[in-house]
């Protein structure tokens, strides 16, 4: 099997995109083949590769700033993802839309893991140009969620689906690190007596949003 060749700095516009999309394709091949997100720094991105540190650095400023791109592109996957379940729900009611909903989740894990690392880590070490940019395509990305979650249940206004997606997004931040517990914890919690202690992303993610579904139906605004 031939190497590829090592990029070259790249000079136009179509160059710069290709070589892009080409790290991030490369630090998400890597994630989803088990690298822990703490060991995907740029040195290790730029030999993955196969480019130097300092062409990496020329489209990302630091390893949060790649992370944040993922993230970005994670979610517009999900949010494609979710409109195809919406759709298919015949009868939609607030257990069947937070299953769909959680499921479309839980077939994201990438997206998942870099939400649960979002305020405590990635948050805190890119620019404020860049969190704003992200901060506003998230705006975007929510709204239209929230859109085709009114149009599958019409009992949530406009207004509370923004709420519920605002919501769902903390429940995945917070849910995702405590049903994914370290080797050592996952051992202890293995006993009997701590089996209420235990956590499974998806049904506990289908069981708060079926909650907070029912809320805001009742809550009429």
């Amino acid at each position: 099997m031939r190497t590829r060749e090592p990029f070259q700095r790249a000079r136009r516009p179509e160059q710069k995109e290709e070589r892009r999309v080409h790290l991030l394709e490369t630090a998400r091949t890597a994630l989803n083949g088990g690298m822990e997100l703490a060991d995907l720094g740029l040195n290790e991105l730029a030999r993955q590769a196969q480019m130097t540190k300092s062409n990496v650095y020329r489209y990302f400023e630091n390893r949060e700033a790649l992370l944040l791109a993922l993230l970005e592109e994670a979610g517009m996957q999900w949010q494609a993802d979710l409109a195809q379940r919406l759709a298919a729900i015949e009868r939609p009611a607030a257990d069947t839309v937070a299953r769909a909903f959680a499921a479309t989740c839980g077939a994201h894990p990438l997206m998942c893991r870099l939400f649960s690392i979002l305020p405590s880590i990635i948050e805190h070490n890119v620019s404020t140009e860049r969190l704003a940019d992200f901060k506003q395509n998230s705006l975007e990305l929510v709204g239209q969620a929230a859109r085709r979650l009114h149009h599958a249940m019409p009992a949530i206004a406009p207004s509370a689906s923004v709420t519920f997606m605002r919501q769902s997004i903390a429940l995945i931040i917070g849910l995702w690190p405590l049903s994914h517990p370290s080797p050592a914890l996952a051992q202890a919690l293995a006993s009997p007596e701590l089996a209420t202690m235990r956590y499974d992303f998806e049904t506990d993610l289908a069981t708060a949003l079926a909650l907070l579904l029912r809320g805001l139906a009742a809550a009429g605004d």
